[in-house]
């Protein structure tokens, strides 16, 4: 008897799961990494200035569409946690059912009468571990809108033959997807040789490669196009100075590279790491700093691999192809050393879902081997069990930062910022004499990234001890190197400055001039008409009155109208004008 499943049931059933596994996600509270920093800037920010997200004028993400769906969680949802969660989940299902289609379309073409491979496909892109990072971390949304438009641009593609009005709709969802997450544009060298797959679907099977090429050419040009105007874009955006355009050409060409014979090793340590990731996730962790040698044999094999299906040119192939291509993206981390660690599973998102796609093709050209149906199905079987336990297992761990990072440092034992998540978390439950006790262990040395975080809360600790001088010192030592935490260094050493002020513990105009300086530096950063108004404050409350009167001026001509202190800001510059 032969068992089918139609697929509105399959879509329904695929819902249920997404939902039923990632329920608990909803109930979790901001991580400490990134998340604060975001609501923070969400918090004090009270209209859509599309000139600012678009052409912010420098830095090194350029992802307006993802600060545009922060924007909205303020003004629709109100920046409720749960419901910033329950965004995140929304998106994992709504990739998860353009994964569907897509399976479907691309079974269709290669004539595969199974109803069960889309499914499958969907079912682990939904279940599988390694994606619980993205959609239980507010700050992982980018992997999943990104996904989104890139999911949308594969499926235009599967249509079979590739007319020139798919591919302009198709590229168009790449190139919005680039401005979710850059990483997105790996996705184009994938579309560029989807023609010379096809002959697996009878499409070009008795065509030249010159033909196909010209059939074919408003397809590349399309794409390229997507690609040239997103860096085009990324180009005004940034007019100012590209950081991340800037440390690819210094870190993998230039300067700063170690060499392409000290960096293939690694590259290939890299590609059999995250390959073995896709097969067996376990253990999950959020900071994986040290990957084992023995990874570079796979990565060698998984390279031989795929020569194997460039040659091949397989529809199923194709798919795994795709795959490499996005997770390429992944391999530029070590040697860009911009996140905090050289690994993470988040990267994988987007190939987990063309990686499932191409392995379920190929795994239901077995169909007609009757011995292997028992076992494939008993395998399918255990394999979602595992998988739901494991997802379902991170996601709850997920509801309680020192419980998550706790079990981190288990795992990265010698990676030092995981004491400061920690130290914040016991921060946030009072208990404080843990926290304190922690904080002065942590070692940081300077070539640690991100490693002025942990400097910051070793001065927020000093602080709350009543040592505001070595926190003071602790402070200015920082910002001698200050990277990309500049604002929030400033924010907290004003904020220990005022608090000496404003409790009577120092004269007046004791910081006076630091405060002034480093309130100037704040606004020249962010451009964040708040920061002026502390500016004006800040001259008033040393009797400067003409000073705050200029500033206060500047307040009410930049600050939006609704925010709540440009109404004192107009009441103060009549007072001071009289």
């Amino acid at each position: 008897m032969k068992f089918t499943i139609t697929p509105r049931i399959s879509i329904s059933f695929l819902v249920f799961i997404v939902l039923g596994v990632y329920y608990p996600a909803i109930f979790s509270p901001l991580n400490s990494v990134d998340d604060p920093g975001m609501y923070n800037y969400l918090l004090n920010t009270d209209n859509f200035n599309f000139k600012t997200i678009f052409f912010p004028g420098g830095g090194e993400y350029y992802r307006p569409l993802l600060i545009v769906s922060y924007l909205m969680d303020k003004f629709v949802w109100g920046l409720e946690e749960s419901f910033m969660h329950l965004e995140n989940i929304l998106f994992h299902l709504c990739n998860t059912l353009l994964v569907f289609v897509i399976a479907r379309r691309a079974c269709q073409l290669k004539k595969l009468d199974s109803t069960w491979t889309p499914f499958l496909a969907a079912l682990f892109f939904a279940i599988h571990p390694i994606n619980t990072e993205p959609i239980n971390w507010i700050a992982g949304r980018t992997d999943l809108l990104a996904g989104f438009f890139v999911f949308i641009s594969m499926w235009l593609l599967m249509r079979g033959s590739v007319s020139w009005w798919v591919s302009f709709f198709a590229a168009g969802c790449l190139f919005l997807g680039c401005l979710a997450k850059e990483t997105a544009i790996f996705f184009l060298p994938a579309a560029l040789l989807l023609p010379f797959f096809m002959v697996d679907a009878g499409l070009n099977c008795r065509e030249t490669l010159r033909n196909l090429i010209t059939r074919n050419f408003p397809h590349f040009i399309l794409f390229t196009l997507a690609g040239l105007v997103y860096f085009a874009f990324r180009t005004v955006g940034f007019s100012l100075k590209d950081n991340g355009v800037s440390r690819v050409l210094t870190h993998v060409v230039g300067n700063h590279s170690a060499g392409i014979l000290t960096d293939l090793p690694n590259l290939l340590k890299a590609v059999g790491f995250y390959v073995k990731k896709l097969f067996i996730p376990f253990p999950l962790n959020f900071a994986i700093v040290h990957v084992s040698d023995f990874y570079i044999l796979i990565g060698l094999l998984v390279c031989a691999v795929l020569v194997w299906l460039m040659i091949k040119r397989t529809l199923s192939g194709y798919f795994l192809v795709c795959a490499a291509c996005v997770g390429f993206s992944a391999l530029m981390i070590p040697l860009l050393k911009l996140t905090w660690t050289p690994f993470a599973e988040r990267y994988l998102y987007i190939s987990s879902a063309f990686f499932l796609v191409g392995a379920s093709m190929y795994i239901s050209t077995w169909k007609g081997k009757a011995h292997y149906r028992v076992f494939i199905a008993g395998l399918t079987v255990v394999l979602s069990v595992i998988a739901v336990f494991g997802t379902v297992s991170r996601t709850i761990l997920w509801q309680d930062n020192l419980a998550f990072f706790q079990d981190t440092l288990k795992k990265s034992p010698g990676f030092m910022p995981l004491k400061n998540e920690i130290a914040t978390a016991l921060y946030a439950k009072g208990r404080e004499q843990e926290a304190t006790a922690l904080i002065a262990s942590i070692k940081l040395p300077e070539n640690l990234v991100n490693y002025q975080l942990g400097l910051m809360t070793k001065a927020a600790s000093l602080n709350r001890r009543g040592d505001s001088d070595g926190a003071r010192a602790l402070l200015r030592i920082t910002m001698q190197n200050p990277g990309k935490f500049e604002p929030r260094i400033i924010e907290q050493l004003v904020k220990i400055n005022e608090s000496e002020v404003f409790g009577g513990k120092t004269p007046k105009g004791s910081f006076y001039a630091e405060n002034i300086k480093l309130l100037t530096r704040l606004y020249q950063l962010t451009g964040d008409p708040f920061a002026l108004y502390r500016l004006g404050q800040t001259h008033l409350f040393a009797g400067k009155r003409e000073k705050a009167r200029e500033v206060f001026a500047q307040v009410v001509a930049k600050a939006p109208e609704k925010v709540y202190y440009r109404q004192t800001a107009e009441k103060l510059v009549t007072k001071l004008s009289e």
